[in-house]
């Protein structure tokens, strides 16, 4: 109830609802943190050992094989307190919670491209709207009944794994390795690895998940061009219709091209310079041509649709909404260490699927399906 609730309070009512038990919130944050923490050590210890293996240890093979393993990786945030200065708030700060899913998932492969042609999802404004701000409304004459797009290429999950902590990337990745090891993903037929272009990702990606396939997500320059196309053009028809056209390239593989077209509109006007303004167009655009440039690599998405893998990184993207969920708010302030910590490993360990939680709960010490040793019993006395 502490990991589900929207806070300890709540949680507090919920139990006494559903089970008649008069149990305070305060007793219910402590046990859930106490859990949390549990985990985030057995977690440390299961990492360390994956980090210890001999290099030359071959990968587990998962029962049934995996057959496509994809990572997906994407940041949050937290709001936290400093501890140690008594009751209330103190030094309110943000904190980034980095957040990852490993998705076992089926799909099949192809010996073209599935879907040559950008789906009618990214043409129509009336379905972008709700992506990019800023669209123009669509005249009426042009309102046609969208089509459904065939998605029927596009793998589908089976089992997801939840990873969430507030550590540095290099031991975020560590946590990520030693899950993905634990599913037997090394060993999969296809491998895939999402992120959007924060260098941190593709970092975790070069160093523990290099033999994974890496993709930018389609969403992400997407959102740049538009950005960028509202920038360059004062009139919104013009900056979509270019949009549009830059969107379609991308679909197609052709970012080299885009990039092109950018860099010929560079030429026209004057050279960035340290004084620049963040917001000119001129800025905005060598931003862009630059983002392009150096993740064109991740970015042949024709290849990745006929290998059968995924274009996008949405699943993520909802994970990180469902922790967002529990610890995320305005009025919500974590003890930056351990309590945050702690409420990350709960919630992720809910919200994956599998028994993770419930197998933990059952054999932690004290558990009434656990049988207590004569050393946790001189514990409990002493």
């Amino acid at each position: 109830m502490g990991g589900v609730c929207a806070s300890f309070k709540v949680a507090a009512q919920m139990i006494e609802l559903l089970t008649d038990l008069n149990v305070a919130a305060r007793t219910i944050n402590n046990k859930t943190i106490a859990v949390g923490l549990e985990l985030k050590q057995a977690r440390d210890e299961r990492t360390d050992l994956h980090a210890a293996r001999p290099i030359t240890a071959p990968p587990k093979v998962a029962e049934p094989a995996v057959s496509l393993a994809v990572a997906q990786v994407d940041g949050g945030r937290m709001q936290t307190r400093t501890v140690g200065r008594g009751c209330g708030v103190h030094d309110p700060h943000w904190r980034e919670s980095k957040n990852a899913g490993l998705y076992r998932m089926i799909g099949e492969t192809f010996s073209e491209d599935p879907h040559p042609q950008l789906p009618s999802c990214f043409t129509s404004r009336k379905q972008m709207k709700g992506l990019l701000a800023g669209l123009p409304e669509e005249e009426l004459s042009a309102q046609l009944p969208a089509l459904k797009p065939d998605l029927s290429w596009r793998p589908v999950s089976l089992v997801r794994t939840c990873v969430a902590s507030m550590c540095d990337s290099d031991r975020f990745g560590e946590l990520m390795s030693a899950e993905a090891e634990e599913r037997g993903f090394y060993s999969a037929t296809r491998r895939a690895f999402l992120g959007d272009g924060l260098p941190y990702n593709w970092s975790i990606q070069q160093k523990y998940f290099e033999s994974f396939v890496p993709i930018l997500d389609f969403i992400h320059p997407i959102e740049r061009l538009h950005e960028l196309s509202r920038s360059l053009w004062d009139d919104a028809e013009d900056a979509w219709s270019q949009c549009a056209k830059w969107i379609a390239l991308c679909w197609c593989g052709d970012v080299a091209e885009v990039i092109g077209m950018l860099q010929a509109e560079q030429a026209d006007r004057d050279d960035v310079t340290a004084d620049t303004p963040e917001d000119d167009p001129r800025r905005k655009l060598a931003e862009t041509i630059g983002y392009l440039s150096k993740n064109v690599s991740r970015m042949d998405y024709p290849s990745y649709r006929t290998a059968g893998l995924p274009t996008t990184s949405c699943l993520i993207e909802s994970q990180v909404k469902e922790m967002n969920h529990r610890v995320k708010g305005t009025e919500k302030f974590w003890n930056d260490g351990d309590s945050g910590e702690a409420i990350l490993h709960v919630r992720a360990a809910l919200i994956s699927d599998g028994c993770q939680l419930n197998h933990h709960i059952a054999s932690r010490p004290g558990s009434h399906y656990t049988r207590r040793t004569k050393k946790d019993r001189q514990i409990a006395i002493t």
